[in-house]
C-alpha cells in the first residue's frame, strides 16, 4: 500500500512531526511512504507547475492520504492553509475522491482539536473517507507506551484502507454564494479618544468590503488596514529563535506594525471571510506571525469585534477557534453577512460599535470560560515545564505577571483547607455538616450584599 505524507511543517524532514512519520515508516515496512514537504515548498508549490504536479502525481499514486502537520497557533500553519486552497481553487476533487485520509498531529495539545476537525472537514469535502487522527505531545515518542499507540493507529488506518471500512462523514459541505448585502447609511459614533483598528483582507466588490466600509464609516477616524499592508513577507519558520526574546529572524516590518498598531488599538475590528472551513491564508500567517510574541497574552485591555463574510453558522468549530485565537482581551460580538436583511446588518454593526467603545471606556471585559481557563492552564504548565529552557521570554513574562499561579504557591489557603479537610474526616463532624451545605455554600456571600463598595456605587441614582 503506497501512503502519500503531505507535510506541514516549514521545518521539512527537521520536523517533529516528522519524526512521527518516520516512527509509522519503520513500524510498517511493508507499506511505502512518499513524503512531500508542502509548507517548506508552498511558494514553489503555488508558482512551479512541475512542482504542482509532482505533488498531484504523488496524490494520485496513493491508497491512503495522511495529512502530518504541527499545531501552530490553534491551527494548521498558513503554508498548509494556502495548500488547501490551492487544491480546492485548482478543483483537485477528482484526485482525492474515494481515497482514506488520516491526520497525525503534534503539539503542546492546545487546541489541537480543531486542527484535526478542520482535516476532517477538508477530507470530506474532497470527497475522501476519514479514517481517523492521531495527536500526539511533542515528547511523547519517547515513551514506549505511546509509541505503541502510534503503531496501533498506524494499524487501524492501513486496514481501514485495505478493508474499504465504511467512514461516516461527520461534516455537511458548506453552501456556497450568499446575498448581496448593499450597506445603507450610517453615522459616525464617537470614539472619546480611543484608538480603533480594522484589519481585513477584504476583495474588491465582496460582502466583507461592503462591511469593512461600512465600519469605517461608524469609526471614521479609525486606521483601516489590508492585510497586504503589514509587512509579511512570509509565514512562520517554526524556528523557535523569537523563544529566547521576542525578536522575529523575519525583518520585514511586521514585528514593527504590530507594536506601533495592534498594540497602540483600544479596539480592534478584525474582518475575514470563510475560506475551505477557516479564515485566508493571510489572516492564518497575521496569526502565525504574531507568535514572536510566544505564548504571552495579545490582546490584554482590547475590545474586539470579528466580522465574518461567509457561512459562519455552518462551521461551529470556526466560531469556537476565532473567539478563543482572541483571548486576553474582550470579544464584544460577532457581525456577519449570512441575515439577508441589509438593514439588520447594519442595525448589527452601530450596536457593536456602540457597545465596543462604551466598553472600553469602562474597562468591561467578560468572565474567561472553560476554553481560556483550560487552556491558560495547558500553556501555564508547558511553559513552567518543558518549554521553560527555550521559552525565556515566556518564563519572564508569566513570572511578573502572576500567570504562574499554581495551587502550591497559596500558603493560607493550603493551611486552611488542609485543617478543614482534617475535620470533614471525622463522621460526627460530617454528620453535623451535610444537612447544613447548601446553606454554608452561600453564607459568606451575605456580608458582600452589606459591604460591597462596588454595589453601593451602583446603587446610587
Amino acid at each position: 500500500m503506497q501512503i502519500c505524507v503531505l507535510n506541514g511543517s516549514p521545518k521539512g524532514e527537521t520536523s517533529v512531526t516528522m519524526q512521527y512519520v518516520r516512527f509509522l515508516e519503520l513500524a510498517n515496512p511493508d507499506h511505502s511512504f512518499v513524503t512531500r514537504h508542502i509548507s517548506r515548498k508552498i511558494v514553489a508549490i503555488e508558482k512551479k507547475p512541475e512542482e504542482w504536479e509532482e505533488i498531484c502525481s504523488a496524490i494520485r499514486s496513493a491508497d491512503l492520504i495522511l495529512w502530518a502537520t504541527p499545531v501552530y497557533f490553534q491551527h494548521v500553519p498558513a503554508q498548509y492553509k494556502r495548500f488547501i486552497e490551492l487544491l480546492l481553487e485548482r478543483n483537485t476533487r477528482d484526485l482525492f475522491a474515494g481515497k482514506y485520509a488520516a491526520s497525525l498531529s503534534t503539539s503542546v495539545h492546545f487546541f489541537d482539536q480543531k486542527v484535526h476537525e478542520y482535516l476532517q472537514g477538508i477530507s470530506e469535502d474532497l470527497g475522501m473517507n476519514y479514517a481517523g487522527s492521531f495527536s500526539a505531545a511533542m515528547n511523547d515518542l519517547f515513551e514506549e507506551k505511546n509509541q505503541h499507540q502510534l503503531v496501533l493507529f498506524g494499524m487501524d488506518i492501513l486496514s481501514a484502507c485495505n478493508e474499504k471500512r465504511p467512514e461516516l462523514p461527520a461534516y455537511p459541505p458548506l453552501p456556497t454564494g450568499s446575498a448581496k448585502y448593499t450597506p445603507g447609511t450610517i453615522s459616525p459614533v464617537e470614539t472619546h479618544g480611543k484608538q480603533v483598528l480594522i484589519l481585513h483582507d477584504a476583495g474588491p466588490g465582496s460582502n466583507l468590503e461592503a462591511m469593512v466600509r461600512q465600519m469605517t464609516c461608524a469609526f471614521p477616524d479609525a486606521k483601516s488596514v489590508h492585510l497586504n499592508e503589514t509587512g509579511m513577507k512570509g509565514g512562520c519558520l517554526g524556528c523557535c529563535q523569537c523563544a529566547f526574546d521576542n525578536h522575529c529572524v523575519y525583518s520585514d516590518g511586521f514585528c514593527s506594525f504590530w507594536k506601533s498598531q495592534v498594540e497602540q488599538a483600544d479596539i480592534i475590528i478584525y474582518a475575514g471571510s470563510v475560506r475551505d472551513r477557516y479564515l485566508s491564508a493571510s489572516w492564518k500567517q497575521f496569526f502565525d506571525r504574531s507568535f514572536f510574541l510566544g505564548h504571552v497574552p495579545r490582546f490584554e485591555n482590547k475590545q474586539q469585534v470579528l466580522m465574518v463574510e461567509g457561512p459562519l453558522a455552518r462551521v461551529p468549530g470556526l466560531r469556537e477557534n476565532l473567539t478563543s485565537l482572541l483571548g486576553g482581551g474582550n470579544l464584544v460580538d460577532i457581525i456577519t453577512d449570512e441575515p439577508k436583511n441589509p438593514d439588520f446588518i447594519d442595525e448589527c454593526i452601530r450596536s457593536v460599535v456602540e457597545r465596543a467603545v462604551q466598553a472600553s471606556l469602562d474597562g468591561y471585559k467578560k468572565p474567561p470560560m472553560f476554553p481560556a481557563v483550560a487552556g491558560h492552564i495547558v500553556l501555564r504548565d508547558a511553559v513552567w515545564g518543558d518549554l521553560r529552557p527555550i521559552f525565556r521570554a515566556d518564563h519572564r513574562y508569566y513570572k511578573k505577571h502572576g500567570l504562574y499561579d499554581f495551587p502550591q504557591y497559596q500558603y493560607r489557603k493550603r493551611l486552611s483547607r488542609f485543617f478543614f479537610s482534617l475535620m470533614m474526616g471525622f463522621g460526627p463532624v460530617q454528620k453535623k455538616v451535610k444537612p447544613m451545605m447548601s446553606k454554608h455554600m452561600v453564607q459568606s456571600y451575605a456580608r458582600i450584599f452589606s459591604e460591597s463598595k462596588v454595589l453601593k456605587e451602583a446603587q446610587r441614582p
